[in-house]
């Protein structure tokens, strides 16, 4: 049941992270929102490796795979998708990222030899189908592409960190991880805007809740589900993404989306409980 779970857990801690940083964006300019996220996040996941005593052996070799990994998935894909939630609203930003199951299972069987069966082609499939149906894609063409480089950051790193630093350990693996996403996010906000931001409530809420529950614990079980069930396994959990942040934009931001959203998220997760559902070994 436990690793069932695992995409279902992630899933909603990262779709929150989209109207948190809706929230948060008022308040700051974009690059330097994920810059600041991204440094606090992995000075507190060095703390918290510092604090449980774990050592730091089992990456000594792995470091700089780690900071590549981590400056494309954490650095490239968050910055570029914060500048997008300036123009479009939360859930058509997860859209996009919600292809990144679909073309990291490809490229995860062609390049690192992923074996999938036909029930979890199948699933990847339903999920396809919840994402087209329960989210409206609405961007426009230089939205589109910020949102490109996002998912070319996601699944190039995941693809990357599965390649060159598997078999980690994940909380370890995560702070270098982080450490690689805020240079990058930190260059880009020198190089692309000048930065500013106002102290409020609001981008005080979404700035904790995003170091928290997603950079840092949501990242630390997306690690885990790639080191322990492959690259396309994990990122099946992204399916659920688009219906969930509709759900919780509503919420919070009352987006408004129609009730067909409900339908594409129940056909996504059906999707991924296909991808992660194993038959009995006896018929391996």
């Amino acid at each position: 049941m436990l690793p069932a779970a695992l995409p279902f857990v992630f899933a909603i801690l990262w779709a929150s992270s989209y109207a948190a940083a809706k929230i948060g964006l008022a308040d700051i300019t974009p690059h330097a929102f994920v810059a600041l996220r991204l440094a606090i996040a992995a000075a507190a996941a060095v703390a918290i490796v510092l604090g449980l005593r774990r050592s730091w052996q089992p990456i000594a070799r792995r470091w700089p795979h780690l900071l590549v990994g981590g400056a494309l998935a954490h650095g490239l894909a968050l910055a570029t998708a914060h500048k997008a939630l300036m123009s479009v609203a939360a859930t058509p930003t997860a859209l996009v990222h919600a292809f990144h199951p679909i073309l990291t299972a490809t490229l995860g069987v062609l390049l690192l030899g992923e074996t999938f069966r036909w029930w979890q082609w199948v699933g990847f499939a339903l999920g396809l189908a919840g994402v087209v149906l329960g989210v409206p894609h609405d961007a426009d063409f230089g939205v589109l592409t910020l949102l490109g480089l996002s998912l070319f950051g996601l699944s190039g790193g995941t693809l990357y960190l599965k390649r060159f630093a598997a078999d980690v350990p994940p909380f370890e693996a995560t702070a270098v991880q982080l450490i690689g996403g805020a240079l990058l996010a930190i260059a880009l906000t020198l190089l692309f805007e000048t930065p500013h931001a106002r102290l409020t409530p609001g981008l005080l809420g979404a700035m904790t809740w995003n170091v928290l529950f997603t950079s840092i614990g949501g990242m630390a079980i997306y690690n885990l589900m790639i080191d322990r069930y492959g690259a396309a396994k994990a990122a099946s959990g992204f399916f659920i993404v688009p219906g969930a942040s509709a759900l919780i934009a509503w919420a919070l931001l009352d987006e408004r989306r129609p009730a067909v959203a409900l339908i594409g998220l129940a056909a996504a997760t059906v999707g991924v409980g296909l991808v992660w559902w194993r038959r009995p070994r006896a018929e391996k």
